[in-house]
């Protein structure tokens, strides 16, 4: 069984549309596994339903729409009503209100670099989006930055579906998206990690810093 396999199957129907639709998608459904889903895409561009580049714009293209529209949703809305539907859904893809705290703290310090760095972090690049809107970023810097960020996710997905397909034709989507997201939890644990220690080390530094 390939479920992501049929899944491109449908997409491609559509072509270019389908990959917008697809990138737009993934940042109104949290349970779709994006990584997965470009990974197959990307499995797919080798056998000429698409080329490379078309892959990664398309699905960027819907993808920083998506995000935009969250962002301009946002600022709309307000922060009250905003930061309470945050912490909600934030159960649902598991970030906890101290996860939370912690990205729109990182987001409000280094703005610019974490706009991009967001992009990269699995369920935190689902939320950056709305933080930046809590925290009043500019819609020009907030696009330039999270354009940047998922053009750089995307690309790295697709093209890792596309350079295994060329070295094990034949290859199973639903199962190389697995081997992926083992690899994705383990790198956002080592990631979380560093920053823990990072951040102990620099408490020790300043004592004082944590009572601000």
């Amino acid at each position: 069984m390939d479920p992501l396999g049929d899944l491109i199957e449908w997409i491609a129907i559509y072509g270019i549309f389908g990959l917008f639709a697809i990138g737009l998608a993934e940042r109104f459904l949290p349970a779709l596994p994006s990584y997965g889903v470009l990974v197959a895409i990307g499995i797919a561009a080798d056998d000429e339903v698409w080329s490379l580049h078309t892959a990664v714009i398309g699905t960027t293209v819907g993808s920083a729409i998506g995000a935009l529209g969250l962002y301009l949703l946002v600022r709309a809305v307000g922060k009250r009503r905003t930061t309470a539907l945050l912490y909600s859904v934030g159960g649902w893809v598991v970030l906890s209100r101290p996860r939370i705290d912690w990205t729109l703290s990182s987001l409000r310090d280094r703005e610019r670099a974490l706009t991009i760095l967001s992009q990269l972090i699995p369920t935190v690049r689902l939320i950056s989006p709305v933080a930046a809107g809590l925290l009043g970023t500019s819609a020009l810097r907030f696009a330039a930055g999270v354009s940047v960020g998922i053009v750089l996710w995307n690309g790295l997905f697709i093209a890792a579906g596309y350079l295994a397909v060329m070295a094990m034709p034949g290859i199973n989507s639903s199962a190389l998206a697995l081997k992926v997201l083992v690899l994705l939890v383990a790198a956002e644990l080592l990631i979380a990690l560093v920053w823990r220690l990072q951040r102990r080390h620099s408490m020790r530094l300043h004592p004082g810093a944590s009572k601000r």
